[in-house]
């Protein structure tokens, strides 16, 4: 009887892994506001679930794992060392932090919107809602939450925009317009 050694037969890991290891790569760091910055993770995956009720399992694990490769030392190769599928490592590496400091942040959204994936694109919708709750705005200082108030409804409307248009759902986060 032959036995398989996990190197063999590498298996990827279940949901509750990669919150476990989204935690771990994190657990020192914290948000705008001051929050431990796993609290983010976790309404990130609330909110995709709660805009995309059909989420893939690529997405869900996306959710957890999408500012891993910006915040973290860890790398697209360290996250398919773990066994993570590569639509998983694509969707994580679509919605990071394009490294070219001429890039502006609506530059990033529009080629996201452009070439992301329709996962990529539900991801940072489900980042942006977050990002833009008012709870978590009204913790910062008047002007910086102002600029990027604006700043993160001008990218969910342009992103819900093409995700409208790709799969000719006027109604894809229950309304055509952002929450």
């Amino acid at each position: 009887m032959a036995t398989s050694r996990r190197s063999d037969c590498q298996q990827h890991p279940s949901l509750e892994e990669s919150a476990a290891w989204a935690g771990h790569w994190h657990a020192t760091q914290q948000d705008k506001a001051g929050q431990p910055y796993v609290g983010h993770l976790v309404r990130v995956s609330r909110h995709l679930l709660r805009l995309f009720p059909d989420a893939s399992t690529v997405e869900r694990h996306a959710a957890w794992l999408h500012d891993v490769l910006e915040d973290t030392k860890v790398t697209a190769a360290d996250l398919a060392a773990r066994g993570y599928a590569p639509e998983v490592i694509a969707t994580v590496q679509a919605v990071t932090k394009s490294p070219d400091p001429e890039m502006t942040y609506a530059q990033r959204i529009e080629r996201l919107a452009r070439e992301g994936t329709i996962s990529a694109i539900r991801v940072k919708l489900a980042d942006l809602s977050d990002n833009s709750d008012p709870d978590r705005l009204a913790q910062l200082p008047g002007n910086k939450a102002a600029s990027l108030g604006a700043r993160y409804l001008a990218a969910k409307q342009r992103l819900f925009e093409e995700l409208d248009r790709r799969t000719g759902d006027q109604d894809a986060n229950g309304s055509s317009q952002p929450e």
